[in-house]
């Protein structure tokens, strides 16, 4: 009897669904990115806004609404976000002030972003990219519009952050803390929601921890996004999800999931292959949960 009760509990230990907090915090707050990367090119571009935009040219701020006509992708709270922006020919840098919006959701509040560069390549095409240190987490947001000290050196090397290189394999994106986001504008500049957003990339947003006390992180590689097309999951593109423990050489791996994102709108993703304390989800599909 102890016999089978120790082999039932091993068991129990590779049975634990992928835990995906931190790649819901990838989705959530790339797509948030990709969404005020494509207003403000319009903006500064003189192109139409949608009606929740205002823009004042001359202090370069611009406000947005979020309600429920008007929805923040991936995230159901109202509120508004201001956004103070320098520009200069086809490129400016950002900074992002968010208001009563859970956004990446979970236990973290995430209250804006320092500075995010853009370039728009063509009158289609958007490439902008964050990192872990552009993220504000809780306090700090009430310096966060003031953009006097971006001089031109620190604008010309904010921009030049596009210029790195983008990884193209899961195992190396988890590791860098960065999430690059091409916006394709769909020949309708006005509608934010039908943007094809691409995104690849990951790290941590914020910290989230796993059940068996090891810490969350994620990696997408080409996950591609469009809001009008499906509002509950990535419509292509792979993602990983990988739970480490401190100890060991240096950490303790405690189980990682490969993913694939498909056409059908039903909030889920395909567990291609799954290890550890996830083996038992092996070729099955798994709730999102970023709607």
């Amino acid at each position: 009897m102890a016999i089978l009760l120790l082999s039932c509990g091993k068991l129990a230990d590779y049975r634990q669904a992928p835990e995906l907090e931190s790649l819901q915090q990838g989705i959530r707050t790339s797509a948030a990115i990709g969404y005020c990367a494509s207003i403000v090119t319009s903006a500064f571009k003189g192109e139409a806004l949608p009606d929740n935009v205002s823009f004042n040219k001359s202090s370069g701020l611009i406000h947005i609404t979020i309600d429920e006509a008007h929805p923040l992708p991936f995230n159901t709270n109202d509120g508004e976000i201001v956004i103070a922006c320098l520009w200069s020919g086809d490129g400016g840098v950002m900074s992002i002030l968010l208001g009563n919006l859970d956004l990446p959701g979970g236990k973290a509040k995430l209250t804006g972003f320092y500075t995010v560069p853009i370039i728009s390549a063509d009158d289609k095409k958007i490439q902008t990219l964050f990192a872990r240190e552009d993220i504000i987490i809780g306090s700090g947001a009430d310096t966060l519009l003031n953009l006097s000290t971006v001089t031109l050196p620190v604008f010309n090397a904010e921009l030049n952050r596009l210029n790195t290189t983008m990884p193209s394999d899961v195992f190396v994106a988890v590791k860098q803390n960065v999430w690059f986001i091409n916006v394709d504008r769909n020949n309708t500049v006005s509608d934010p929601y039908d943007d094809y957003v691409t995104v690849t990339g990951g790290g941590q947003i914020a910290e989230a921890q796993g059940a068996s006390g090891g810490v969350i992180y994620h990696a997408l590689i080409d996950a591609k996004l469009n809001y009008s097309i499906c509002d509950k999951n990535p419509v292509n593109g792979h993602a990983l999800t990988q739970n480490f423990k401190a100890g060991g050489e240096p950490y303790i791996d405690l189980g990682n999931s490969y993913l694939s994102f498909h056409q059908n709108c039903d909030g889920k993703a395909h567990i291609e292959l799954s290890t550890g304390k996830y083996i038992w989800y092996n070729n099955t599909d798994i709730d999102l949960n970023i709607w």
